[in-house]
C-alpha cells in the first residue's frame, strides 16, 4: 500500500478519459488514406509512443511526403467524431482522493481548451485545481508542464505522484522527480509498462485502493 501523496498529477487521454478506440480510428484514417491495413488497439498499444511522429513512422506513415498539421487535421476529425467517456469509476476515485486530502491535476498533451471542454461536459472539472494541456496538437513533452505546475501550485516533487498509462509519464515522472503509478487501460500495453518499474494498475477506479482508501459512493 502506497502513501497518499499531497498531490497527484493525473494524464488525460487513456488515463481518466478512455479514448484509445478513437486514437486507433483516428491512425487508421491514415493509414487507409496511403493505402496500407488498419491495425487493431492491440498493435496500437506495442507501437504508440511520444512524440506522436515517432508512433507514426513505427507504423509506416509517410511523414516526408505529407504535411504534418495535414495529418493532424485528419487524425483528430476522426478522433473527435468517435464517442468517449470517462473510464467506470473515474468520478469516484477523484471523490476519494480528494475526500482524503489529496489535491489534484491535470497535465496533458492534449490541446487545452479541448480538455477543459470535456471536463466541463463531464461535470468534474472542480475536481482539479490546475489544468496544464499544450496550445495545439503537436503531443510533446510534458516535462515543462509539470514543472511549472508544481511552481503555480507550490508543490514540491517529493510530494506528488504522477498518474498515466504511457512509458512517456513514467519519463516525466523521473525527470521531475516525483512518485509514478501506471494504468493498462489506455494507450500502452501492460507488458510495455511493467518494464517501466512503475506500479501498474487496471485502471483508474483501482488508484483509491492503491493508496488505502475506499472510493467515494455515486
Amino acid at each position: 500500500m502506497a502513501r497518499l501523496p499531497r498531490h497527484i498529477l493525473f494524464d488525460w487521454n487513456g488515463t481518466l478519459q478512455d479514448d484509445v478506440l478513437a486514437a486507433v480510428a483516428g491512425t487508421n484514417a491514415l493509414l487507409l488514406d496511403q493505402g496500407s491495413a488498419p491495425i487493431g488497439v492491440e498493435r496500437y498499444r506495442e507501437v504508440f509512443s511520444f512524440p506522436a511522429r515517432s508512433s507514426y513512422a513505427a507504423l509506416g506513415i509517410d511523414l516526408e511526403h505529407h504535411d504534418w498539421d495535414a495529418l493532424c487535421d485528419r487524425f483528430f476529425s476522426v478522433f473527435t467524431s468517435h464517442p468517449v467517456e470517462l473510464f467506470p469509476g473515474a468520478r469516484e476515485s477523484l471523490r476519494a482522493l480528494r475526500a482524503a486530502g489529496a489535491s489534484l491535476s491535470i497535465v496533458t498533451t492534449s490541446e487545452q481548451r479541448a480538455v477543459e471542454r470535456a471536463l466541463d461536459r463531464y461535470g468534474i472539472r472542480d475536481a482539479f485545481d490546475a489544468v496544464s494541456g499544450q496550445s495545439d496538437a503537436s503531443a510533446g513533452s510534458k516535462v515543462g508542464q509539470a514543472l511549472a505546475l508544481f511552481r503555480g501550485l507550490g508543490v514540491g516533487p517529493d510530494e506528488a505522484c504522477m498518474v498515466g498509462d504511457t512509458g512517456h509519464d513514467k519519463e516525466v515522472a523521473d525527470e521531475i522527480g516525483c512518485a509514478c503509478v501506471l494504468l493498462a487501460s489506455g494507450y500502452e500495453s501492460r507488458a510495455r509498462l511493467a518494464a517501466r518499474g512503475a506500479p501498474v494498475l487496471d485502471s483508474v477506479a483501482d488508484l483509491p485502493a492503491h493508496f488505502g482508501l475506499a472510493p467515494a459512493a455515486e
